[in-house]
């Protein structure tokens, strides 16, 4: 999350499906329930945001010949 291009406008806390997303004393933050589904990422006007999932392409079964 780029803190300098968001200008708080409160779409991505609307789009995320699991509420992970909110105001708190003038700047967003993140909980630890993100999904990576990327939708605040494809909302967000102001291209703030690059959602990631984490963990998928490390899991042993992911990976090609192991």
């Amino acid at each position: 999350m780029d803190r300098g291009r968001c200008k708080l406008c409160g779409i991505c806390i609307a789009v995320c499906p699991v509420d992970n997303l909110a105001i708190v004393e003038g700047a967003l933050a993140a909980a630890d329930r993100c999904t990576g589904c990327g939708l605040c990422e494809l909302h967000c006007p102001d291209f703030a945001i690059v959602a990631t999932r984490e963990g998928a392409a490390t899991k042993p079964s992911a990976k090609k010949g192991a």
